[in-house]
């Protein structure tokens, strides 16, 4: 059977602290998109968990989250017998910051509870989730959720909000670890306008997104990659009524509230970039 495992975008993302744990704290808009993996997931009884992939970078061993979302389901079942065969077609960017490998696992779980005959309800699943990646558990919940704790914390938002966007991939992979480790706490607590939270009821007036949502990570990342600023001020030169970058990078998105606008930045960017358009994913 084939299951579609979507990106997300992070509408804002501000770091509230570190955690005895190692992680942060963070308040972020989870946004499910419509560009998607594709994975092709057969059940067998050879108790093997096997794993293909279109793309060469992305590994295929137990380090790849689907094959470990597979083992993990596999462990709580308890049938050593029971294995399956996983192949994907990868249409989101690696390390970009669009949760690939979490939402990988997240349609691995959901899909294989579904051939293996195991009776896991989602908030059971999203646990799962939560142990092999911070954001796992909201492509399990998907649509547009607020997310706290370390982003496994989800407040699912009922609010539809049409627009059309574009992605931008540089090309840079930025560790997540290193933007983290490299971030000024101190000076992130200093600008904090309110809580995320505050302005769920607000979402609707896209015109305050680009005052209200920063991402915090951005400090840092623009630090190191100066042309990532730029194309920031590009987009929004484009007329996108919000940019930012996703996560922690290195993709750079616009978002427009009209599809010409949209296909127009695209044509601008993508001479230099690979630029893909995309529009949200309700639920």
């Amino acid at each position: 059977m084939i299951f579609q495992a979507f990106a997300k975008i992070n509408i804002g993302l501000r770091v509230l602290g570190k955690r005895p744990d190692g992680f942060h704290n963070i308040e972020t808009f989870f946004q499910q998109i419509d560009l998607c993996d594709e994975l092709a997931i057969s059940a067998t009884t050879d108790g093997d968990i096997r794993i293909e992939c279109s793309d060469k970078e992305c590994p295929t061993d137990e380090s790849n989250l689907a094959y470990r979302a597979a083992a993990l389901l596999k462990e709580k079942i308890g049938d050593p017998g029971i294995g399956c065969r996983i192949k994907i077609h990868k249409r989101i960017p690696m390390g970009g910051g669009l949760g690939g490998g979490s939402s990988d696992a997240a349609a691995t779980l959901t899909a294989l509870n579904k051939l293996w005959r195991s009776a896991f309800s989602n908030g059971e699943l999203m646990e799962m989730g939560a142990a092999l990646g911070s954001d796992a558990p909201f492509f399990i919940l998907g649509g547009l959720a607020l997310g706290t704790g370390r982003g496994e914390i989800l407040r699912p938002i009922k609010t539809r909000i049409p627009y059309y966007g574009v992605l931008i991939c540089p090309g840079v992979r930025v560790s997540t670890p290193w933007a983290y480790k490299n971030l000024n706490l101190s000076l992130t607590n200093n600008n904090k306008i309110g809580k995320f939270i505050d302005f769920i009821a607000e979402l609707g007036d896209t015109s305050r997104w680009a005052m209200r949502f920063p991402n915090e990570l951005e400090n840092v990342v623009f630090q190191k990659h100066k042309s990532f600023r730029d194309i920031v001020d590009e987009l929004y030169a484009a007329g996108a009524f919000y940019a930012r970058m996703s996560g922690s990078g290195s993709t750079l998105f616009g978002l427009f509230d009209a599809r010409n606008k949209a296909e127009k930045a695209k044509l601008h960017f993508q001479k230099r970039h690979q630029t893909i358009l995309f529009e949200p994913v309700y639920r």
